[in-house]
């Protein structure tokens, strides 16, 4: 079944997926939207925490310790929510050397291939985490050093971000068995 046709110019053609293909995308595209912009302002967060930090220990003498327990928290939380978006980019690590030589059927079978693989360790992240931020709470466990937390809470992250790599997984792998590509172009308007 081909999903593809000419656009209205004849320059490029157009793919035209299945109604739930659509609506899993636009809810995949806004989830990992809303989870970059969190980790974006996260980096932010963490840059002002750091640059106070160099101040205040070296131009007032005054060493604010708290502050590298809490950037550390935070870069848990940049790497579980920015995760899922550098896969629905296609911009982890992958062996593009011998991928991109491939064409046709050959390069969506790779790419099915690796979002299955991801799919299994999403799956993991998801039940080991879960298993062990309740493991957690159960015992009542708290971050170590000057900033005590609930260590579940840190935790619950990574559940998080491998839903997140589920969702992605699931439409890539359901655009790759519609024709389509497995990645999407960050530098292309989508339709919404």
């Amino acid at each position: 079944m081909n999903n593809y046709t000419k656009s209205s110019m004849g320059k490029a053609d157009v793919f035209h997926p299945p109604l739930v293909c659509r609506l899993l995308s636009q809810l995949v595209y806004w989830i990992t939207t809303f989870a970059m912009a969190i980790s974006a302002a996260s980096v932010l967060v963490a840059l002002a925490l750091i640059s106070y930090a160099v101040v205040a220990r070296y131009l007032l003498g005054q060493p604010s310790l708290w502050i590298n327990d809490v950037v550390t928290f935070i870069l848990v939380g940049i790497v579980m929510l920015g995760a899922a978006a550098a896969l629905r980019e296609g911009r982890h690590l992958g062996v593009d050397l011998f991928t991109e030589r491939l064409k046709g059927r050959r390069q969506r079978g790779a790419q099915a291939w690796s979002m299955f693989a991801v799919l299994l360790v999403a799956l993991y992240l998801v039940v080991d985490g879960w298993q062990t931020a309740m493991f957690s709470k159960m015992l009542g466990m708290t971050t170590l050093g000057y900033v005590e937390i609930p260590l579940f809470w840190l935790q619950l992250l990574i559940p998080l971000g491998g839903i997140m790599l589920m969702m992605v997984c699931l439409d890539s792998l359901l655009r790759l068995c519609f024709g389509g590509k497995a990645f999407v172009d960050s530098c292309q308007e989508e339709e919404h």
